[in-house]
C-alpha cells in the first residue's frame, strides 16, 4: 500500500512537472484566433463596421488587410457558430461607439450547425478569454482556457517550429487552387448533412434574434451576409435541409426588417474565384468588398468598407 502511494505521488509530480514545462514552452503562443482578435481589439474603437463570421469570411479579412482598410473590425473565426457570434457581438459591440454597421455572416447551413456538437469543442477554450462565457459553461474547459498549451489544441508542432499552426483557419485562400467535383461533393455533404441538424434551428434562431436586438438597442444597422459558394458545391448539397433553413431565416429577417446581402448563388463568381468549394480567393474577396459597397453603401453616399482608391478623384 505504501509503495502504491509513493508511485501515485511520483506520477502526480511527473505530470505536474510536464504541465509546468509545457506552459513555459507555450508562454508566448498565439493561435490564429488570438491574432485576429488582437487586431480587432486594436481597431474596434475607431471602426465604422464590424464584420462577424466564420471561415467563409476569412478571405474578406485577408482582403481588407491586403488593401490596408482601417474602417472594418473583423471577428472572422474559422469554425465559428451562431452561439459564439452572438457572444462576441454582445461582448464588444457596446464598446464600438464609432460603428454604424454590423455585417453578420449567416449562411443557410449555419442554422443547423453547432461547433461543440461537431467535434470542435476545443474552440470553447480558445474563445472563452474573449467572451467570458462558453457553450454549456463547462468547468473543465474554463480551467483549461487558462492554459496556452490547451488553448493551442495541443499544437505539438509549436515545440519544434516556434510558430503556431494554421489548422484552425481556412488555408489556401491566397490564390486559385484546382479542386475536384469529388471534393465539392464531400464538402457539400459535410456542411449540409453530417454537421447539419434541424433540431438546432430553434436554439440558433435565439442567437440570431439576440444579435438583431443588440444591434437595434445600440442604434447600429445590421446586414445579413451570405457568402458566395462554388456552383459545384451547390450541385451536391442537401437541398431539402438548406431550403428548410433558408425559409426559416428569410421569415425572421423579413419580420425583423433586416436587410440581406445574398451572394450565395451570384454568378459573378466562377469556379476559378474559389480556393476551395466554399471559400473565395483573396482576389475574389476584394471584388466582393466592392460589390458590398455598391449594394448597400453607395445609395447612402458612404463607403465604410471602402478600398483605398474609392475616394480617388481620378477614378
Amino acid at each position: 500500500m505504501k509503495k502504491l502511494t509513493i508511485e501515485i505521488i511520483a506520477l502526480l509530480i511527473f505530470i505536474t512537472a510536464v504541465f509546468i514545462m509545457l506552459e513555459y514552452q507555450y508562454r508566448d503562443y498565439e493561435n490564429p484566433i488570438d491574432r485576429i482578435m488582437k487586431e480587432f481589439l486594436a481597431k474596434k474603437k475607431g471602426a465604422d463596421v464590424i464584420l462577424v463570421g466564420n471561415s467563409h469570411t476569412l478571405p474578406l479579412y485577408y482582403g481588407l488587410k491586403q488593401v490596408g482598410n482601417k474602417n472594418v473590425g473583423c471577428i472572422t473565426i474559422g469554425g465559428d457558430d451562431l452561439f459564439w457570434m452572438q457572444a462576441l457581438v454582445k461582448r464588444y459591440l457596446h464598446e464600438m461607439d464609432s460603428a454604424k454597421y454590423v455585417i453578420l455572416n449567416c449562411d443557410d447551413e449555419l442554422l443547423g450547425f453547432n461547433q461543440s456538437l461537431s467535434g470542435m469543442k476545443y474552440m470553447n477554450r480558445i474563445l472563452y478569454p474573449y467572451a467570458d462565457t462558453m457553450y454549456e459553461n463547462n468547468a473543465l474547459d474554463k480551467f483549461l482556457s487558462r492554459s496556452n498549451f490547451f488553448r493551442s489544441n495541443r499544437d505539438i508542432g509549436y515545440l519544434f517550429h516556434s510558430s503556431s499552426g494554421e489548422s484552425m483557419v481556412a488555408t489556401g485562400i491566397g490564390g486559385s487552387i484546382s479542386f475536384t467535383d469529388e471534393e465539392c461533393r464531400s464538402r457539400a455533404i459535410e456542411i449540409s448533412e453530417k454537421r447539419f441538424q434541424r433540431k438546432l434551428f430553434t436554439e440558433n434562431l435565439h442567437y440570431i434574434k439576440s444579435i438583431i436586438l443588440e444591434a437595434r438597442r445600440l442604434g447600429k444597422q445590421l446586414f445579413i451576409l451570405k457568402m458566395p459558394k462554388c456552383e459545384c458545391l451547390e450541385a451536391y448539397v442537401n437541398k431539402a435541409n438548406l431550403e428548410a433553413s433558408r425559409t426559416v431565416l428569410d421569415s425572421l429577417f423579413i419580420a425583423e426588417g433586416v436587410e440581406k446581402l445574398d451572394f450565395r448563388n451570384d454568378t459573378t463568381f466562377q469556379r476559378n474565384d474559389f480556393a476551395n468549394p466554399d471559400h473565395l480567393t483573396i482576389t475574389a474577396a476584394i471584388r466582393l468588398i466592392s460589390l458590398i459597397n455598391e449594394r448597400i453603401f453607395s445609395s447612402e453616399g458612404q463607403r465604410p468598407v471602402q478600398l483605398p482608391d474609392d475616394n480617388d478623384p481620378n477614378k
